[in-house]
């Protein structure tokens, strides 16, 4: 009863029912709010806590096995040096063995000495104080000091959702040349560089260096005897090696190959031409005389510069500058750094908004245009955003039409969309809160926004079990519309806060979860702000459109 007088009291009152409205307004205001003060933050999905992560290991094109291994050695013993890394396998001119977040990042395409993978496995979550992608994070400065060779060194983590090319995805098109979109490229990345959350920048495209050709003099070796197979072969054992035969073991599952390289002539004391031939000198050869004639003898060698490999998307020519994120939303260090390109970028360039986020630049001295097109994690978080925003829109229209083809009025089929909408409220303060006592940035995420078009339905049919009941009320027991309204809330309110704390204890299950935690906390934050709005602001904003429902 005391219920019943204080939403009869709110009803009868237009200062009472204004400052509902404006109460009403004002937490509304204060939610949306949070987006553009990243009070509350936006993210596809959370980081995963895994037992397994990796260290993609990239030097310069043209360095060797060797300082490759330098390099990889160095990080593979700060890692094991942690307490709660289990072990490390390290695959040096090849990927490690495919796993989720290797699939799109060509991992299975290395195959180059200066490329090496490390497959990094730690204790299982409950054996360890700290999750995974925390520990990536703190670790990450520490095997930087690693970097020998201009080594570029990433943090690779099994990601929570679909596998991309990496969190932020840079595509630059146009340019005259490779040379050219290769230079631009390098601009780019240095206002990736920047940005104070992101990490792990790359340039997928290969920079010139220098390397020997070896050419046969076909004059000399006819002369000799020596066949060009037997040059070609003592060439291919010197420096690739090769597998002579197999050994049968007993207490071994396999063969084990038996194979040959000769190690000492592989390793050049300089990169000049005269080192090279001194150390081809000695690889000798039997001619049909029965002479040793030197390898050098027969060959000669000249620098040239590689080519490097071109890449295309939809057959048109791009590179790809990537970066990942630090314990941040991709979002976020991307229009920090849109403002940077629009505003303080290099000044021989003029910078323009093309579609959506992507930005066009020309070049004022060349002519020269350029593309820079956004693609990665943050592609599939923006998608997935705006077709789960049209998924809500849709849900609201099609619950409006419902209304009214069931109530035959505009206006209450408005104000039980309104108030189905206005539950953004809760969900928006659930994650404000679960963010002040996690340790962890806690995001909306995108099932946070399922949770939300969820509670459509939730509110709606709050919001018509009042309804109908007030027009019960005044048709059978000849009460006023106010009366009806406050007396059909009131007698409502139970059943309704059942179905609430229902949702809420099942929901509880799913706040701590690492990927539907935003779920739960939509439902608990929701429910929970959608029982305030059906005791007082759905009486309120119902009451004047009553009279036609009843007539009806």
């Amino acid at each position: 009863m005391k219920l019943e007088k204080f939403i009869y009291n709110i009803i009868e009152s237009p200062s009472k029912s204004m400052l509902v409205y404006l109460i009403t307004l004002a937490l509304f205001a204060l939610s949306i709010a949070t987006f553009p003060t990243e009070i509350i933050k936006a993210k596809m999905l959370p980081s995963k806590d895994s037992d397994t992560f990796s260290v993609y290991v990239d030097l310069k094109d043209g360095n060797s096995t060797k300082q490759t291994k330098e390099v990889t050695s160095c990080i593979s013993e700060k890692l094991i040096s942690k307490e709660i890394v289990t072990n490390v396998s390290i695959f040096i001119g090849e990927g490690q063995p495919l796993d989720f977040a290797a699939l799109v990042k060509q991992s299975a395409l290395k195959d180059k000495e200066s490329q090496a993978e490390i497959m990094v496995n730690i204790k299982k979550a409950h054996n360890r104080d700290i999750q995974s992608y925390n520990f990536v994070s703190e670790v990450r400065d520490e095997l930087q000091t690693c970097s020998k060779y201009d080594a570029n060194i990433k943090l690779i983590e099994l990601p929570a959702g679909p596998p991309v090319l990496a969190s932020i995805v840079a595509e630059i098109y146009g340019g005259n040349s490779f040379e050219s979109r290769r230079e631009f490229s390098k601009k780019v990345a240095k206002v990736l560089e920047k940005q104070e959350t992101l990490v792990d920048v790359d340039i997928m495209a290969d920079d010139e260096y220098s390397k020997f050709e070896i050419e046969l003099d076909n004059n000399k070796i006819i002369k000799t005897g020596i066949s060009l197979e037997q040059i070609k072969n003592v060439l291919y054992i010197a420096y690739e090696g090769i597998t002579l035969s197999v050994v049968n073991e007993s207490d071994t599952e396999s063969q084990v190959p038996i194979f040959l390289r000769l190690d000492d002539s592989r390793v050049f004391n300089s990169n000049n031409i005269e080192d090279i031939l001194n150390k081809l000198s000695t690889l000798k050869l039997m001619s049909k005389n029965g002479f040793l004639v030197p390898l050098s003898e027969l060959i000669s060698i000249k620098k040239v510069i590689k080519e490097p490999t071109l890449t295309s998307k939809n057959l048109t020519p791009m590179i790809n500058v990537i970066a990942e994120t630090n314990k941040d939303s991709q979002i976020y260090p991307l229009l920090d750094a849109r403002d940077a390109f629009l505003n303080n970028f290099d000044k021989n360039y003029e910078v323009s908004k093309s579609n959506l986020l992507n930005l066009e630049f020309k070049d004022k001295n060349t002519g020269e245009k350029f593309e820079l097109v956004w693609d990665g994690e943050l592609k599939v978080t923006i998608d997935t955003f705006i077709d789960l925003g049209g998924a809500f829109i849709i849900a609201l229209v099609l619950i409006f039409f419902l209304m009214v083809m069931y109530y035959k009025s505009f206006a209450i089929s408005g104000g039980i969309v309104l108030a189905s909408f206005i539950s953004i409220i809760g969900v928006i303060f659930a994650h404000i809160i679960m963010d002040m006592i996690t340790t962890d940035t806690f995001y909306l995420t995108a099932t946070s926004l399922i949770g939300f078009i969820g509670l459509i339905g939730i509110n709606s049919r709050n919001s018509t079990l009042i309804i109908d009941f007030s027009k019960q009320l005044v048709e059978d027991k000849g009460l006023t519309i106010n009366q009806a309204v406050a007396r059909a809330t009131a007698t409502r309110s139970k059943p309704i806060i059942l179905t609430v704390l229902t949702m809420v204890f099942a929901s509880s299950l799913l706040a701590t979860d690492a990927v539907f935690g935003g779920l739960g906390v939509a439902l608990i934050g929701g429910t929970l702000i959608s029982y305030v709005v059906s005791m007082f602001f759905v009486p309120v904003i119902i009451r004047n459109q009553m009279k036609k429902i009843i007539k009806n």
